[in-house]
């Protein structure tokens, strides 16, 4: 079934891949293959093509139910661009599922093509002729040219919303049948504009297939499923009778429901559940197992339209539980507001508070450590002043105090500082395997060490990032002119002690410019961390108050508290932040209860409301259910009123009023099989009446070549037929374009753009829709040929200027066309395209209009009956941006198949009257 090689096509840029096979009509084929290949892919989403509303049941059970399944119709007619787009909106909402699977029908694989280059160049807009050419190859088809789609697809990006296509002759309709699902819990939700159907596999009938129907459902959900009840097992909102209606958009007649059917619908909930707006519902899913909840009465069950889905903005019940839930949400989460701000700033006060006890505190400590410091660094200054007489003092100043590690006296001469004398600790170095020398170039190596404390009256540095353990370094300047510096290196456990982690505050102590002396973790003292960045040292080194609290934001937008102690020795200061979460972290924990509370409170509330409310709303919903149902196009509801009050007396209103609705409906279908769709609704509106308006627009007639010929060897049921399927491909056309088809006169079709809504584009418009005609011609007769399939051709007309467009006829009987001089020239023209050998010949005031955009030829000029001007015409041999653009006439001839001898008479007349309607002149 599937192709077993690995060849793929990309579907636009999200990453998911696109497998094509054929999908077999035989049921007995190998389902199992179908299964492993879409677990081996890892397909998320099966998309049949096909052109009949029917799906084998075993091919249908081969899928895992995780995998979604969507039917793409095909329609009979040519599909319009609009419809394309919507489908492939509809296929891109399930590409996250997984790689999608086209399996095609064999009765569509000559159309599939087409149809497959549309959504790739939807799916990837800016992929190039060549690319596409190549992607499509890459399967074994060709691509068709899709200029005009690429256009479209262009517009589209202007659009900021897309409008849902309806089902029709000319649409590519997209249907969910089964939507993947991981749980056993399964819910079916609405697709905005797909269409959804029940899909029956009943074991117990022979019949294989599966058949589904297009049904405009808004939204349905059945929920409470059996893990053993499979997916595709349950109707879709749609009961027995309801599955032979079709929508009116398909012209297919409603079929009434008997009161027996009727009898075997069950809701899931009692009659309709109240609780959602969506109206959940579904039929039971077989006769042996009863549904879970209680049945609905029968006399409720024959007046509610079962396949009802109702989707209300605001129904009477929310409304009711809206404002139960405002009133008690905005209640408690005043109470909860006002409480937890004063809770807040109570915190904000103690974090503060302890934030400045903490740094008091700990800068008391550190200024003690500090001036017991200096007093025994006063004390080695003498031994160090005596020269090698003092190393005997020094000896025992470093065994008393063995947190002394270094003390040397410096001199300043010429800027540069030299030591006078040094002493070292060495039973500590000779433990750490450290020599004098090194200790002696940690602080030569500190470049404007010295020099900056005699500026500041003296400065501490970290050097344990050059120290195997953590030490700072001192130095204290004399006073005098011929100041001396003493240098003292201690280790940090003297200080290191008092800054152990807080429960929530984080303590540690600077210089003056910022570099960390002391902190708790290890690591920041290790790599010379410098914190000038953090607005409270910032604060702290700017500010001259020696204590102060601050609340400030980090970069990353976070809030801390901050509180400094300066310490009076080389601008240190000892510092404590808080974080703001942490801070209030029992503050946040205390408005997460109460807001649990509430919404314990509001559930109890809200179930309370739901089930007064349902006795008040459930009249209502059982006819907004029904005006939904008219809204929808089906007009043979069955709803009686089942109360005296004034929803009694509504529903009795409603119902003829059904009955009005729907004849006025059938008038309009009947419209708009005869008028263009924007007429029948300016028809509707009223917006047209006897007589018509001035206005420019494009004139275009075509005609059959021979074809009285051609209807003289068919029979009339065949020539009716095979005018349908070619004007089919002709109308599509000026669709395409925007045009209008004002009438068909036997086997010619008059067209106009601009009669009914004008725009800039309407000569160019005009001229596409020809070219359109031209290739869709090329492609229709492709497998024509012979008496009963002739191949034809065809000859266009094309003139631009005023007419008269509007009702013409009277009160009685009136029809919407255009008259004129224009519309005239234009039916000359286009009875020039025999003599001239040529498809499409135009006016010269459609050329102006139209300038450097085709390329044309001119021809003859001619005389028209009625006008004395010659008139300057020209064949259209195509547009100028078209690469295969034919270059001349002659080539135009070969292309489309026209054999050509020049006329032998310069006038032509009417085969009947012998009215002379041109001249051809020299």
């Amino acid at each position: 079934m599937l192709e077993i090689h690995r060849r793929y096509l990309p579907f636009g840029t999200s990453g998911v891949l696109l497998f094509i096979s054929a999908s077999q009509s035989n049921s007995r084929i190998d389902t199992s293959i179908l299964s492993q290949e879409i677990t081996k892919k890892e397909i998320g989403t099966v998309c049949f093509i096909s052109n009949e509303t029917s799906i084998d049941s075993n091919m249908l059970e081969s899928i895992p139910p995780s995998v979604t399944v969507l039917s793409i119709l095909i329609p009979p007619g040519p599909e319009t661009n609009d419809s394309v787009y919507g489908a492939f909106l509809q296929i891109q909402k399930f590409l996250k599922k997984g790689n999608l699977l086209f399996l095609i029908a064999p009765d569509c694989e000559t159309r599939f093509p087409l149809l497959l280059s549309k959504l790739l160049l939807a799916a990837s807009p800016s992929m190039s002729n060549s690319e596409l050419q190549s992607q499509i190859f890459h399967f074994g088809y060709s691509a068709p040219d899709q200029t005009t789609f690429r256009r479209y697809l262009a517009k589209q990006k202007e659009q900021h919303s897309f409008p849902e296509i309806p089902p029709g002759e000319f649409s590519v309709s997209v249907h969910l049948v089964q939507k993947g699902k991981h749980t056993s819990t399964s819910k079916i939700q609405h697709e905005e504009s797909l269409t959804k159907n029940p899909i029956k596999t009943k074991g117990e009938k022979k019949n294989p297939k599966s058949s589904f129907e297009s049904s405009s459902i808004h939204a349905v959900e059945i929920d409470d499923l059996d893990d053993i009840q499979k997916l595709k097992e349950f109707p879709v909102a749609v009961s027995l009778e309801h599955s032979q209606i079709v929508n009116k958009e398909n012209d297919i007649s409603v079929s009434n429901p008997t009161p027996e059917e009727h009898s075997q619908i069950v809701n899931k909930q009692n009659d309709i559940s109240d609780s959602n707006p969506t109206s959940k519902s579904a039929a039971p899913l077989s006769d042996t197992k009863p549904p879970s909840r209680q049945a609905v009465s029968k006399s409720e069950k024959d007046t509610l339209p079962s396949s009802v889905v109702v989707k209300s903005r605001f129904p009477l019940q929310i409304k009711l539980m809206a404002v139960i839930s405002v009133l008690m949400t905005f209640t408690v989460s005043t109470i909860i507001f006002f409480a937890s701000s004063a809770f807040r700033e109570d915190s904000e006060v103690r974090v503060l508070q302890n934030n400045l006890n903490l740094v008091n505190i700990l800068g008391l400590k550190i200024k003690t450590d500090i001036k017991e410091i200096l007093s025994n660094g006063k004390q080695i200054v003498g031994a160090l002043v005596k020269g090698n007489e003092g190393i005997s003092f020094a000896d025992i100043f470093f065994q008393n105090d063995p947190d002394f590690i270094y003390a040397g006296l410096y001199q300043i001469e010429r800027g540069v500082p030299f030591a006078v004398n040094q002493f070292y600790n060495e039973p500590y170095l000779n433990e750490l395997s450290v020599s004098p020398k090194t200790i002696s170039n940690l602080v030569q190596n500190r470049s404007g060490f010295i020099q900056k404390s005699i500026l500041t009256g003296g400065r501490m540095e970290n050097l344990s990032a050059e120290f195997k353990e953590p030490i700072f370094a001192i130095a204290i300047p004399s006073s005098g002119p011929n100041s001396k510096v003493l240098v003292l290196i201690l280790r940090l456990e003297k200080f290191l002690n008092a800054f152990q982690k807080q429960d929530i505050s984080d303590v540690f102590m600077v210089n003056g410019e910022g570099d960390l002396i002391a902190h708790s973790d290890a690591k920041l003292l290790q790599s010379n961390t410098n914190f000038m960045n953090l607005p409270i040292v910032e604060s702290m080194v700017k500010s001259s108050e020696n204590t102060k609290q601050i609340e400030y934001k980090d970069k990353d937008g976070k809030v801390w508290f901050g509180s400094y102690q300066k310490l009076g020795f080389g601008g240190a200061a000892v510092i404590s932040i808080v974080p703001e979460d942490k801070a209030f972290e029992a503050v946040y924990k205390i408005q997460k209860t109460n807001l649990l509370i509430m919404g314990i409170a509001l559930c109890l509330a809200l179930l309370i409301v739901f089930f007064f409310a349902k006795t008040i709303t459930k009249p209502l919903l059982h006819l907004l259910q029904a005006t939904t149902e008219i809204a929808r196009g089906n007009f043979k509801i069955k709803i009686s009123s089942t109360t005296k009050d004034e929803v009694g007396l509504l529903t009795d209103y409603f119902v003829d009023m059904g009955k009005g609705l729907e004849e006025r409906e059938k008038v309009k279908d009947a419209l708009g099989r005869f008028v263009n769709k924007e007429i029948a609704e300016m028809v509707l509106k009223h917006e047209l009446t006897l007589g018509g308006e001035r206005k420019m627009c494009a004139i275009f007639f075509s005609d059959i070549r021979s074809f009285t010929s051609i209807s003289e060897k068919l029979q009339p049921e065949e020539v009716v037929e095979f005018l349908n399927e070619y004007m089919t491909e002709m109308v599509h056309c000026v669709n395409e374009t925007h045009g209008i088809v004002d009438k068909f006169i036997g086997d010619a079709i008059m067209a106009t753009w601009g009669a009914a809504k004008t725009s800039d584009k309407d000569a160019e418009n005009a001229i596409n829709g020809s070219l359109m005609m031209r290739e869709a011609l090329l492609k229709f007769n492709q497998g024509r040929g012979g008496e009963k399939k002739p191949i034809i051709q065809i000859g266009c007309g094309l003139n631009y200027g005023p007419v008269i467009a509007g009702q013409i006829g009277s009160e009685q009987r009136l029809e919407y066309t255009v008259i004129g001089d224009a519309v005239n020239l234009a039916s000359r023209v286009e009875a020039l395209n025999k003599p001239f050998g040529t498809d499409i010949l135009i006016t010269q005031n459609l050329l102006d209009h139209v300038p450097d955009i085709f390329n044309v030829e001119k021809m003859q000029s001619i005389k028209v009956k009625g006008k004395e001007e010659p008139q300057v015409i020209y064949a259209v041999l195509g547009r100028k941006d078209d690469p295969d653009c034919p270059k001349s006439v002659e080539e135009l001839r070969k292309k489309i198949g026209i054999v050509w001898e020049p006329p032998k008479k310069d006038k032509a007349k009417d085969p009947e009257a012998g009215e002379v309607k041109y001249e051809i002149l020299d």
